[in-house]
């Protein structure tokens, strides 16, 4: 059976059906998560380079914000 042959018979069916249904596929799918492993990405060092802009830069949200639109 495909996908839409499946989709097909759910619409048809009725509601009770249907929710049934969507709790099975929920329990396959935990089911399926517990023993899955989680691919964990790869961490890259970094380092962080300081600079000097020649004298001390105060920012304010406030007035860097307000051409924004929210």
């Amino acid at each position: 059976m495909t996908v839409q042959e499946a989709v097909q018979q759910l619409q048809h069916a009725s509601v009770a059906d249907r929710i049934q249904a969507i709790e099975l596929l929920l329990q396959s799918l935990k089911d399926e998560m517990v023993y899955s492993k989680p691919v964990l990405a790869g961490t890259k060092p970094f380092r962080v380079r300081t600079f000097n802009l020649g004298v001390d830069v105060q920012v304010d949200r406030d007035e860097m914000y307000t051409d924004r639109v929210l």
